[in-house]
């Protein structure tokens, strides 16, 4: 009898940690960080989650405190070293206020998926579901570019949006054409602006240039300095452009062919690649890109890679990768869905990288150092 009674214990005790397991594992990923934002200064995090906590992080010392819990999943977004950030609700309420709670400006938007706002707090830009993009100045709304169908439900990502100065990239999904519509081919066939990465002027609401070439879900990023853009796809495509010459498009290096030269060979021919700066590749690095982020003011960047453990270390005009990056496997960072590539951010400026977990509600904080080009995981925030 009491071997029945110890048995059934034993049984009871597996089934209980199973339970406990399962419902761990069902709250952590209710409460995964959705979007990041880092403070200029690297001194601050905030975090909006799944289950709609907004948590802003002190870097410093290491800890953190709830904001709200009734936050729009994809607006947590640092704007200067004064401590200012902005985010939604789920009323639809824009919050513009510092870390010391201190709310500087508050009105009514569309719902937003991904937004950012000037250091002057002069512009504000948000994308919506519909891949739309709204600037607010002064008070005064306009519409930058329709919504499309290639949007966040048909793509499975917000459309990607960075600003410098007075200049915005918005990138979503891109479809490859030899000869891709122009600016004036798209007003003349009301074609919204979608399959290329495109470079804004926010002065007079009006596109600059189309950068094309990459192909379905895009990442681009522009430098803090405005002079520079940066992007790669899902696709294993990485272009770059200065923004005084955009229509000058180069191409990076793959990490494992080379950079691809592009010319009118006979067959398959090994001459259409230049593989002859090629860094090692480690074992699981993939430039199938999820993001790009500047990572030492605008020089150093790091690019992505989709369900990989490993960041590759580029340099601004050099399209071969300088070094890979390990980013840690307990916890593996949030680069397993495109639906969360808000949820990388880094602090040019201070070298800080800060990253959403892929499983838990925590952050991942690494500390970039130009002079050694190494990445140091510095915490893990829970």
């Amino acid at each position: 009898m009491k071997r029945i009674i110890y048995r059934l214990v034993f049984i009871f005790a597996l089934l209980s940690l199973g339970l406990f397991a399962l419902l761990s594992n069902s709250l952590a990923r209710d409460s995964l960080a959705m979007s990041v934002g880092v403070s200029p200064n690297g001194h601050y995090a905030l975090t909006s989650h799944l289950d709609n906590q907004l948590r802003l992080w002190d870097l410093r010392n290491k800890n953190s405190s709830t904001i709200s819990r009734n936050a729009n999943i994809y607006s947590a977004s640092f704007v200067n070293d004064d401590g200012v950030f902005v985010w939604q609700d789920t009323g639809d309420f824009v919050y513009v206020q510092n870390v010391h709670g201190n709310i500087l400006e508050q009105f009514k938007h569309v719902p937003t998926y991904g937004h950012v706002m000037s250091p002057d707090l002069h512009w504000y830009v948000s994308a919506d579901i519909d891949w739309a993009i709204h600037t607010r100045t002064d008070g005064q709304v306009s519409i930058l570019k329709a919504g499309d169908d290639r949007d966040f439900i048909g793509a499975g990502k917000v459309l990607n949006l960075s600003l410098a100065g007075a200049l915005l990239v918005s990138s979503g999904f891109a479809s490859y054409t030899s000869h891709p519509p122009s600016l004036e081919e798209d007003a003349k066939n009301q074609y919204q602006l979608t399959r290329d990465t495109v470079l804004w002027s926010l002065e007079t609401l009006e596109p600059i240039a189309k950068l094309p070439g990459s192909t379905a879900k895009t990442h681009a990023t522009l430098s803090p300095d405005g002079q520079w853009v940066v992007s790669g796809d899902e696709n294993g495509i990485g272009l770059y452009w200065n923004t005084q010459a955009p229509d000058v498009r180069h191409r990076l290096s793959t990490y494992h062919f080379g950079i691809y030269l592009d010319r009118d060979l006979p067959g398959d021919h090994d001459d259409n690649w230049d593989s002859s700066q090629l860094t090692p590749v480690p074992d699981g690095a993939t430039d199938t890109t999820i993001a790009v982020k500047f990572i030492h003011h605008s020089r150093y960047y790091l690019r992505f890679g989709y369900n990989s453990p490993y960041a590759a270390l580029f340099e601004v005009d050099n399209p071969w990768p300088l070094k890979y990056f390990h980013l840690g496997e307990r916890p593996f960072p949030a680069v397993s869905q495109y639906s969360r590539n808000l949820a990388i951010d880094t602090a040019p400026e201070a070298g800080i990288l800060v990253m959403g977990q892929r499983d838990g509600a925590g952050i991942l904080v690494y500390q970039f150092d130009p002079e050694a080009l190494t990445l140091e995981q510095v915490w893990v925030g829970r």
